[in-house]
């Protein structure tokens, strides 16, 4: 494990202990509506429409003055059903707006134009902007105020093939679209343009430089929350993006907003063995929770190739999607009392630990040196009594000692037989 994994979890050490894990930290995409996660027992307080191609602004705003909602509509619908709160994703310019209409972008190829600015905006942030106006102003005429809880600007600029613009022009777009959200719902919060991480794709690379950019552009006057994406290569390597993110708001005045991850699993190109899943998903909430992150976006709930919690071809729930349930229940209305951390600089073992009421207490522990499937035995405090894995099984502890390995598991004392 690399030292300066240890270094960054402690310096946040301060800013998170003793924080009540929310309901409202556990957010996700999903592509069906008809699966959303709570019809299937899976608890989610937000959800993010980036992956729906109906709701990108290029589909949603076909022609000048031309709008179908009906696809966005319904979503709300199930959306409020449920309690969850939508977090409504601009990006896509329509052909007819773009800059250049038959360009090739993302990573399909489309030659739609989509990831080039609007065609009345210049590179230095001036123009009228007045096609985007125009779409943020039937948008929320059409939906009212309480409907959509955040607005996120654009996706991934830091990536090409995503935003072939200019930072000034994200920053006007920003700066638009607050001013005509926030005319018809003040209680709308605006979100920063979500960087993965400068490099390529988003493996392993931590530095913000894009976010940086955005922000001495003077992106944060019109943002509420600052986000980012967290695809990473090892779980834990999340925190250095993460604390990297802070830096970058202190350097530019913008500590103590919130931040979210808008987006994240393992990464694409490098999905996860599905044995390694339930592990690999339990130690980057278990990393991002130990941050000052407030919503993770989970990617995705029916997505095979990251995320995977729920198979759509069988209806069912992946071991994934049930060890999600599982570390659910242990972790939300839990007060984490200490942060997830390296047990010294030189160690491979990681500790975090939690309480609740009535004297519960809980430890989760794991070894990230150790392939999935080998364990090695740690002494472990006396207080707790029995563990609990990531497949249902409970086991009791014998002479303070456990089998620790690539997998968290989550150990508790002689009051968790109430609390779980």
């Amino acid at each position: 494990m690399k030292q300066w994994l240890a270094v960054i979890v402690l310096t946040l050490v301060a800013s998170n202990a003793k924080a009540q894990i929310s309901s409202q930290f556990f957010s996700m995409h999903s592509y069906s509506q008809w699966f959303y996660p709570p019809t299937q027992s899976v608890q989610t307080s937000s959800w993010r429409t980036e992956p729906i191609t109906e709701l990108r602004w290029s589909n949603l705003n076909t022609a000048s003055g031309v709008y179908d909602w009906t696809q966005l509509d319904s979503w709300i619908g199930t959306l409020q059903q449920y309690g969850s709160s939508l977090l409504f994703n601009v990006w896509v310019t329509p052909s007819w707006a773009s800059t250049c209409p038959e360009c090739v972008c993302f990573d399909d190829q489309e030659a739609n134009g989509g990831c080039y600015p609007p065609n009345d905006l210049n590179s230095n942030g001036t123009g009228t902007d007045q096609k985007l106006k125009n779409f943020i102003t039937a948008l929320m005429q059409h939906e009212g105020p309480g409907k959509i809880k955040y607005i996120e600007v654009w996706n991934e600029p830091n990536i090409s093939t995503e935003w072939m613009g200019t930072v000034q022009q994200l920053v006007r777009m920003t700066q638009d679209i607050r001013t005509i959200a926030k005319s018809y719902d003040p209680n709308v919060e605006i979100l920063t343009p979500p960087e993965t991480g400068d490099g390529p794709r988003s493996q392993d690379a931590p530095e913000m430089l894009w976010l940086q950019s955005y922000l001495a552009a003077g992106g944060g006057a019109y943002v509420d929350v600052i986000t980012l994406h967290g695809y990473v290569m090892t779980p834990e390597d999340v925190i250095h993006r993460i604390n990297n993110t802070e830096a970058a708001m202190a350097e530019y005045g913008q500590s103590g907003k919130p931040v979210f991850v808008t987006e994240g699993s393992w990464v694409l190109k490098y999905p996860a063995p599905t044995d390694q899943q339930p592990g690999f998903s339990f130690r980057q909430y278990l990393s991002i929770l130990s941050t000052p992150v407030q919503r993770f976006f989970l990617m995705a709930f029916d997505n095979p190739n990251v995320g995977n919690l729920f198979n759509d071809a069988t209806d069912q729930l992946t071991p994934n999607g049930t060890a999600y349930q599982l570390y659910y229940g242990w972790l939300e209305g839990a007060t984490m009392t200490q942060p997830c951390q390296a047990q010294s600089s030189s160690s491979p073992v990681w500790t975090c630990n939690f309480t609740r009421a009535e004297g519960y207490q809980a430890e989760a522990i794991w070894d990230t040196a150790l392939p999935w499937g080998q364990t090695t035995t740690v002494t472990v405090p006396s207080q707790y009594t029995q563990y609990r894995d990531l497949y249902s099984n409970v086991y009791p502890i014998t002479n303070h000692q456990v089998p620790i390995g690539f997998d968290p598991i989550w150990m508790e004392n002689t009051n968790s037989s109430s609390q779980i």
